[in-house]
């Protein structure tokens, strides 16, 4: 028979190295299941919904209009943006009934991609101002 240190393992050190088998795998465990976690985000698990119910000119048309157009056509830069004006009312409706708000934010051909060197907007942005044009665009 051997002596201790020659081979032969105290119970106790047995259950002492099952004792850190266990705790490694527990902590593997762990970090994989966080891991997996990384990318259950609320936007990632819950994309927004693009909301067209209460589109209006105020709520949904103008802060699109002044987010993206308005460094170039506003009514004190309208001379950098082709003359064209989109701050007002009437400027935007004038656009919208004559097809080219629409045709320029859609990149549509024959159009001038808009806003100007930048992709399109997105598309529940576009879609709110299709929502508003076809519904008349009214001055709400």
């Amino acid at each position: 028979m051997k002596k201790q240190g020659q081979g032969l393992t105290c119970p106790n050190e047995e259950k002492s190295s099952m004792k850190t088998l266990i705790l490694v795998l527990c902590v593997l465990f762990i970090l994989i299941v966080v891991s997996e976690c990384y990318y259950d985000s609320e936007e990632y698990l819950y994309p927004r919904f693009c909301d067209t119910t209460n589109i209006t000119f105020a709520q949904s048309v103008k802060p699109i209009l002044q987010d993206h157009c308005y460094f170039c056509h506003s009514n004190s830069t309208f001379s950098n943006g082709g003359g064209i004006r989109l701050e007002d009312y009437a400027d935007v409706k004038t656009k919208a009934d004559d097809g080219s708000l629409l045709g320029s934010i859609t990149h549509t051909t024959g159009f001038s991609a808009m806003p100007m060197g930048t992709g399109k907007l997105e598309d529940c942005k576009i879609t709110f101002i299709q929502t508003w044009i076809g519904a008349g665009s009214p001055d709400n």
